[in-house]
Order: structure tokens, then sequence, then C-alpha cells
């Protein structure tokens, strides 16, 4: 069936993406990455084609393959992109591959240098993404002569958002700045573990260490799928909404996409799986919500979904692995963020934790966060992510810190600051025609 299918496949993409053995390569002094999976390793094509007024160089690094791009006036800045997870099972989850960023354009256009690179391998890996990608800035200098750049920004999205604020955290000097769109972190997987324990109570199954993908389908069948939910399906939604970041525009359409997703992600985290990040996460701090008038209150609620206390060895700060602990909001340069409303994939409650861990390590003038009405996983308009990079850079600069919205509290009309243009259907009530700026 379908929905059987659905979820089995995302409870074995979770699996293998979710099982690093270790390797004897650990990370430079500062920061030691999370071992890769141990398999090998087939390369991709790193050839492509340089944009008009470019120069392109591209090849082979220890570990992966890189991609340069130096503009012929070349504004003496480099900006470092990050990619996104590749699911390290599947037809092509062995190769390694490194594409180029539709936000590339501008960037060249504007006169900054571009790198990228694969990983040396694929799964949820954001610290040994951090070292590949700060690897790159001595594959850039050999590339240009030995000049080195005057400026280095960090981007990346979704994991690479992850990358680039776990290297503002960790490496706080090595960059002037950054721009994380639709960053993931550590406490993501908090929220997916949460979501399978609250799946547990909604339908009366549990999950079990050998019987997970099994466990998954008996559930999805129970609730359905959007937008043909069954009773149980209503409350699991409503709970998913309340607990990524509350009533928000577009929070349903970004929904219908994760919904099974979300609570099949990472239920191993419940059962007992011992890998560094299943070990690190807690639902223990969750306080459920779930609208009124569905059958099932809140309070029954937090009373049976099961509960896990993070490992504190993993996730507080004496971690051997940086990726799967906490920020801890120590930042020194200006960092900028972009996330969607109805992102239900990497949820936006993510920006609230991060926003109270810079709070609390007193550097809020440091972080400028911006909300976007999307119904969907990062996918903002070239408009959307120039303005960002430019007002990054002016910030970086000049010193100036642009605006930004704020992510705590109410977000039921959130996103009318920076969204560019108004997504067709917009709960605002006006409707936007595509104007072919994608």
């Amino acid at each position: 069936m379908r929905i059987q299918a659905l979820a089995c496949a995302v409870i074995v993409a979770a699996a293998a993406g979710a099982m690093p053995q270790r390797t004897s390569a650990l990370g430079k002094p500062g920061l030691t990455p999370v071992p890769c999976p141990q398999q090998e390793w087939q390369l991709g094509d790193a050839a492509f084609e340089a944009l008009p007024g470019a120069r392109v160089e591209f090849g082979k690094y220890d570990g992966g393959l890189y991609r340069l791009e130096i503009p012929t006036t070349w504004n003496g800045e480099l900006v470092l992109f990050a990619h996104g997870f590749v699911p390290n099972a599947g037809p092509q989850g062995a190769q390694l591959r490194v594409g180029v960023h539709r936000f590339r354009e501008h960037v060249i256009k504007e006169g900054f240098a571009w790198a990228a690179s694969s990983y040396r391998c694929n799964g949820y890996v954001p610290g040994q993404g951090l070292l590949d990608t700060m690897a790159l800035v001595d594959l850039f200098k050999q590339a240009n002569g030995g000049r080195a750049p005057q400026r280095t920004y960090l981007t990346g999205e979704s994991m690479g958002g992850h990358v680039t604020l776990l290297g503002m955290q960790e490496f706080p000097t090595a960059f002037d700045g950054a721009l994380a769109m639709c960053p993931a972190g550590p406490e993501l997987f908090d929220y997916f573990a949460a979501m399978s324990a609250a799946a547990e109570v909604v339908t009366g199954v549990q999950f079990h260490a050998d019987t997970l993908q099994q466990d998954a389908a008996k559930m999805a069948e129970l609730v359905g799928k959007p937008p043909e939910y069954t009773e149980k399906g209503r409350q699991l939604a409503s709970i998913q909404v309340q607990m990524s970041g509350g009533p928000r525009p577009f929070a349903a359409e970004g929904l219908a996409a994760r919904f099974l997703a979300n609570f099949a992600t990472s239920p191993a985290a419940l059962t007992g799986s011992t890998t560094p990040l299943n070990r690190a996460v807690d639902t223990a701090h969750f306080k459920y919500s779930i609208d009124e008038g569905l059958g099932l209150g809140a309070d029954a609620l937090n009373a049976r979904a099961r509960r896990k206390s993070g490992d504190t060895e993993m996730r507080g700060a004496s971690s051997p692995y940086e990726e799967v602990a906490q920020f801890d909001g120590r930042i020194e340069r200006p960092v900028l963020t972009m996330h969607g409303t109805g992102d239900l994939y990497v949820p936006i409650f993510l920006e609230q934790t991060l926003k109270r861990a810079v709070a609390s390590a007193g550097n809020e003038r440091l972080l400028v966060q911006r909300v976007y009405r999307i119904g969907s996983h990062c996918q903002f308009t070239q408009p959307e992510m120039t303005r960002a990079f430019d007002d990054l850079v002016k910030w970086v600069r000049d010193g100036r810190k642009p605006e930004g919205d704020e992510v705590t509290g109410d977000l039921s009309n959130a996103g009318m600051k920076f969204t560019e243009p108004l997504r067709p259907g917009d709960p605002g009530g006006v409707r936007v025609v595509p104007t072919g700026r994608q």
C-alpha cells in the first residue's frame, strides 16, 4: 500500500542515515565530526561550466569533489556554500556529488568568488560537512595563484544551514559573516522523536526496535494522509503544527509533504539506538500542545507520551561530537538566518531555539532572523535570497545591523516584511500571480 511503502521508505532512509560507524579520520583541533558511515563511496562528476565573466576550477580533494568559480573582476571576497542532506541509502546513496546552488549566479555577478564541495560521505553529517567546506579555502588559494580572500562568508541550506551555524560557533573568527538558509540543528531530532512518541499515544501502536518499519506502517493506516486525515490523523496533525512553531501561514500546506515522515524519522531514538545522534536526543523537555475539541487533551498527551532523556555525555558541552550538542550561542561575527513558515521538514521552532541560545550568550546584536511565508522546505525566491545576502554583506562591511523578524511568540501572521512575492494562496488574502522571478 502507498502509505505503508512511504512510511517504510522513510524508516529505511532514516536508519541508514543514522548509523555512523567509527573511522580513523577525526577532525582538526576544535571539531571532531561524527564518523562517516562505513561504506565505499563513489565519486561523481565535478565538471561544470563557468558563468559569463568567470572561470572555474573543479576536481577531487582528499575525500570528495569540489567546484570553484572566480569572476574576472573578483572583489577579493569568497562565499562558501554548504549543501544539505543527501541520503546514503538508495540507488545513488554511495555517490558523492557536488552541485551549483541557484544562489551562485547572484554571487558571481556581484564579484564574489564561490566554492562548494561534496562531503567525503553522505548522510546527516554536518560536522564532516563543515570540515570539508572549510578545506575549500586552501583549494581556492591554490587555484587563485596563492591569493587568499580578504573576507570569507559561510552559507548553506537545510543541513548545510546546520553546517553554517556550527561553523560560526566552533570557529567564530574563521568567517566574516554567515547566511544560514532554512537551517537545521541538533534539536530537530528531538522534535522528530517527540512526534514518534505522540504518534504512539494517538494510534495506540508502540515502536519496537526490531519492528520499526511495520510499526510505522500500522500508524500510517490509522492516521490517513493529508488532506484525508482520520480522526486520529487530525489529532496528530494538530500536534505537529503546534509543536513545530504554532499556527502560522502555510503550515497545513507544509505538513502535506511531512506528516508521515515527521513521526517515522527518529523512532529508533526512543527504542535504544546508540548512535551519537540518537543518544543525544532528548524529548523530556517537550510540553505537548493540541487544538481543543479533537478528542485528546494536552494534559493526557503529556502524561502518556513516552519520554527520552538525552545522554549528557553526548548532548552537553563536553560532547565528543560538537554537531550533536546543543548550540551554545557563542558567535562572534554577524549571522543572518532565513526560514519559511510552512517548513515542516526543518520547522521554524529551531529559529526560536537558536535565538534563546544566542540571547543567553549575550550575542543578540550578532543575529538577524527573517521569516518567509512559504509552504515548503527552503523554497526561497531569488529576490529573497539576494536581498538577505546583500544585507549581510553590508552588515559585515559597514557594521550596520539590518532588520529582521521576531521569531518568538505568535507567528500566525508572520513573514509579511521579507516575503517577495507573496505566494499564490497566501492566507493574507492576496493571491499573487507568479511573475517568473523564481
